[in-house]
């Protein structure tokens, strides 16, 4: 309870600033002394104020009348301004603090007699969203005020690697994995930022492309290409994986993009785009470097760096994409064939939004007389990227094509394998490494 008792009690209100405040007060009146059959007498005030001053909100009763303060609101209604506000009780003497507290635009104090004091949520923030995915001009919004600018760049997937064909007791490779595109977010005072900016988008309607299936050799994915949010953040795309050959020598996955692409993946395994990543775990916002030792080796993790691509050793043997905690997936190994020959089965595509275990993204494509492609990865979050593709199915089936590999899901992801083919039939194309995306939030 808040008793006004006496002419010169009295509530007042003290502002910092001209941001709008309105004040509620409620009360009842009882003549004091309280006697049999008195008579209860309810009130209010409203009052308006926008400037730094202090303001009677609750004024003091007549004389023999105890005034009880039931409710009191206060509110800040300015649309984007804060307001440091005191709640006093004064005796005419005596200055007492009873509550204070900044109140953001929409925010509200609230006295019950009942409750007591509470600050109210924030009413509705103004709030503008801007989601791309394909490159153009950012425009801040004129509808309000805003304070902050949060900005999110993926960059594309790296596109897989061809396979590779052959006949005979050779070893003949499926393509690498493309690598994922990294995934970084930066959140900045509005004052920063242009009035425009210009979104750039790794690839309008896909990342990199896919390699070309081999009728030999096959092609090289391409690398997934950056996206940007002015000079302000970049992330960089994936790398391509290496294309199969029809010899005992590796196939690297493409390195994961970071701030900058990266590595196609060769003879070598891709390098993880720059800064450089870390030894071990790769964490940061370097992307993960990519895949060609065999199993399921989880050394090229990311955090916001993309997944590596899988690839394979000269045995041969095969590597899943690699994973990311926020970064695009990498793509999966395409089916291989030994010197027996006989396959050896491909990889899955590695995950986003988990740093776990490599693999887990697009499923392998299954081999033998008729082979499958590899599963598409799946698609990301709002905070995640995409998965890698998985490897395509390979055969040693003569005369049998082998199959593409699975396409990154979006945004980020990388393209898994091709699998590899026999005598006439071509080793699969690579998957398509998925486009990037540019999300920009103002508030």
């Amino acid at each position: 309870m808040i008793f006004l008792k006496g002419t010169t009690d009295k509530i007042q209100v003290v502002t910092s600033s001209t941001a709008n405040v309105d004040v509620h007060a409620s009360y009842i009146d009882a003549p004091d002394p309280i006697v049999a059959a008195s008579t209860y007498t309810p009130g209010r005030k409203n009052t308006e104020i926008s400037t730094a001053t202090t303001t009677d909100v609750a004024l003091a009763p007549g004389a023999s009348v105890v005034r009880n303060v039931k409710t009191l609101i206060v509110r800040n209604t300015h649309a984007s301004s804060s307001n440091a506000v005191q709640v006093l009780h004064t005796d005419g003497t005596n200055v007492e603090t009873l509550y204070a507290v900044t109140l953001q635009a929409g925010e509200a104090l609230y006295y019950d007699d009942g409750k007591g004091w509470t600050v109210a949520p924030l009413a509705s923030v103004p709030r503008d969203v801007q989601i791309f995915i394909a490159s153009g001009t950012w425009t801040k919004p004129t509808s309000f005020s805003p304070t902050l600018v949060h900005v999110q760049c993926i960059g594309g997937g790296g596109g897989g690697g061809g396979g590779a064909n052959g006949t005979g007791a050779v070893v003949r490779k499926g393509g690498a994995g493309g690598a994922g595109g990294a995934n970084h977010w930066r959140t900045m005072p509005a004052s920063l930022v242009g009035s425009t900016e210009t979104v750039t988008v790794g690839g309008t309607a896909a990342g990199g492309a896919g390699g070309t299936g081999g009728g030999g050799a096959g092609g090289v994915g391409t690398t997934g290409n950056g996206s940007s949010f002015g000079a302000h953040l970049r992330a960089g795309g994936g790398g391509g994986g290496a294309g199969g050959v029809s010899s005992a020598a590796a196939s690297g996955g493409g390195g994961g993009g970071g701030w900058a692409e990266g590595g196609n993946g060769s003879a070598s395994v891709g390098a993880a785009g720059a800064p450089a990543a870390n030894a071990g775990t790769n964490n940061g916002i370097g992307g993960a470097t990519g895949n060609s030792a065999g199993g399921g080796t989880n050394a090229n993790l990311a955090e916001y760096g993309g997944g590596g691509g899988g690839g394979s050793t000269s045995v041969p043997s095969t590597s899943p994409g690699g994973a990311s905690l926020f970064g695009g997936g990498g793509g999966g190994s395409g089916t291989c064939a030994s010197v027996t020959p006989a396959v050896v089965a491909g990889r899955t595509g590695g995950l986003s939004n988990s740093v776990a275990t490599n693999g887990g993204g697009g499923a392998v494509g299954t081999d033998g007389a008729a082979p499958t492609a590899g599963g598409n990865g799946a698609d990301g979050s709002a905070t995640s990227a995409g998965a890698g593709g998985g490897g395509g199915g390979g055969t040693v089936t003569a005369n049998t094509a082998g199959a593409a590999g699975g396409n990154g899901g979006t945004p980020g992801g990388g393209g898994g394998g091709g699998g590899v083919g026999e005598g006439s039939g071509i080793g699969g194309a690579g998957g398509i490494g998925a486009r990037g995306e540019v999300r920009v939030y103002t508030y």
